[in-house]
């Protein structure tokens, strides 16, 4: 290993962060881990003390130093890939007013309910790219100004997690583009915040941080940090992005066409855009992506890896017992079996809807369902139905995605959904795109580093250093043309069950 330059990238996210230290060739030096708790006070709720996270990010960057070779002199830039759609209300001195509401707070549907009597949902979406939907950070903030008034009075800052952490490390009040976005008060064609939503909301913009690129070095680390840390007081420090756009840019997604599927318990969807755009049904929102020459229209994810989880923990008893006993894997063991099924698990359907829809639509009501069982059908059958459902919503978004005007090309799948082959295929032949796996499975954590690796001058553009730091598995699955047939019927199928139960989910 050579003295350098390295780079580290910061995945903060709401479980813990995992930091990572790589070489000017991408590759991976060490990375440290650091887990912090979440906290549910009330139903809907869900909230985090900041200070877990500078926590967090200085005894992970500190073990780091520790492991670098040539010392602590050799790392040339930090940065972050933080949670999306966090509230962080702070005093004028940059204080946390209370704990942070993360992006699983759902406490503010009064307020988007308020903000929707005023502004209608397809007005809402044209201004800002995004739905008017309560996880968006804003409705947080507005939130704790109708019920929490005499902390609201001594707010002077909104923050996301990411111009939190951006202050503990640089000690600047900034954010980048893709951050700012999930405010849905950011208008993704001018990345700048829009007056129209500021007025109608009645926010200050006063109250907002800079919005600046995430490649841009917006200081050196703080005294304090370097000190904590052991890193270098001259380390560049980049304004960082969102945690999605990250882990999109660390799996070498960017360029128009290119499609990101991170498949953890939901299943966000990203696809790179060179210019912004509306998707008519409002299926996608449009943010702008880490790269600051290129945006993304996303889907933040349906639970997916979760049904998967659902159906091996409840219905593979022996296959969980033989993982236990050292023997494999359980959910290997099961595809082995659904591999045995032709394709459209013989008229079986699967709505992957467990907690609600967000493909074929944003609906909360809707429920998981199995449409079509006969006596014939076998659990291999139904472990099928799952893996294809979670296909079929992945086609819904990419549906989507085409009528905004965007092509897309290629399928990379990052996230534990990515081990699986079968599915991989699947999920080539149910979307006719082909199918790619990065090799690192710390994509998040990539995409952060080569926001560093730019803006301290390691490399000189984003493409360069996805160049360097990202490389890919051999095997790519290619869809097969007799199998898509046989899935563009199951997947018409699949959307005829969901709109023929959708008076029913409204009914409760």
């Amino acid at each position: 290993m050579t003295g350098g330059p390295y780079v580290i990238g910061c995945d903060v996210g709401s479980q813990g962060t995992n930091s990572a230290l790589y070489a000017a060739d991408g590759t991976l030096v060490a990375s440290a881990y650091q887990a912090y708790d979440l906290s549910f006070p009330y139903p809907t709720w869900a909230e985090q003390d900041p200070d877990f996270w500078v926590a967090a990010i200085e005894r992970t960057v500190g073990r780091l130093v520790t492991e670098t070779p040539g010392g602590s002199s050799a790392i040339k830039g930090i940065s972050f890939g933080s949670q999306l759609d966090g509230m962080v209300v702070c005093d004028v001195h940059a204080k946390p007013l209370r704990p942070a509401m993360i992006w699983m707070d759902r406490r503010a549907e009064a307020q988007a309910a308020a903000v929707a009597a005023r502004v209608s949902p397809q007005d809402f979406y044209r201004h800002v790219g995004a739905n008017l939907d309560s996880s968006h950070a804003v409705f947080k903030a507005l939130w704790v100004r109708d019920e929490e008034p005499e902390l609201w009075a001594k707010a002077a800052f909104l923050m996301s997690p990411g111009t939190y952490a951006l202050l503990a490390v640089a000690g600047a009040v900034a954010i980048d583009y893709s951050n700012a976005s999930s405010f849905a008060l950011l208008d993704p064609r001018t990345r700048a915040w829009s007056k129209e939503m500021l007025d109608a909301l009645e926010i200050s913009g006063s109250m907002l941080p800079e919005v600046v690129a995430g490649t841009e070095a917006i200081s050196t680390v703080k005294d304090s940090f370097a000190e904590a840390t052991g890193l270098s007081p001259s380390t560049q420090v980049a304004v960082g992005c969102g945690d999605e756009m990250a882990a999109t840019l660390g799996a070498g997604v960017f360029s128009p066409g290119e499609v990101c599927d991170v498949v953890g318990t939901a299943e966000p969807v990203c696809a790179a855009s060179a210019e912004p755009r509306e998707d008519p049904t409002m299926l996608v929102e449009c943010h702008p992506h880490a790269d600051p020459d290129a945006w993304l229209l996303e889907n933040p994810g349906f639970v997916s890896g979760g049904n998967l989880r659902w159906w091996r923990d409840q219905f593979a008893p022996i296959e969980r017992s033989a993982e236990a006993e050292g023997l494999g894997d359980a959910y290997d063991f099961l595809s082995k079996e659904a591999s045995t099924v032709p394709a459209g698990a013989e008229g079986l359907v699967f709505l992957p809807c467990m907690q609600g829809a967000m493909a074929p639509e944003w609906n909360g009501a809707a429920r998981g369902v199995f449409y079509g069982l006969t006596l014939a059908h076998t659990r291999a059958h139904m472990t099928r139905a799952v893996l294809e459902g979670s296909a079929f919503g992945l086609r819904d978004i990419l549906e989507a995605m085409r009528n905004a005007g965007l092509e897309t090309r290629r399928l990379t799948i990052v996230g534990g959904g990515a081990k699986g082959p079968l599915w991989r295929q699947i999920k080539a032949d149910v979307t006719g795109l082909p199918v790619r796996v990065p090799t690192s499975v710390e994509t998040t954590a990539t995409g952060a580093a080569i926001l560093a690796a730019v803006a301290a001058g390691v490399h000189a553009t984003v493409a360069d250093a996805v160049d360097a730091f990202v490389s890919y598995q051999p095997e790519e699955h290619q869809p097969d043309p007799e199998r898509r047939e046989a899935y563009d019927d199951a997947y018409r199928r699949y959307r005829d069950v969901y709109f023929a139960l959708k008076p029913t989910f409204a009914s409760g």
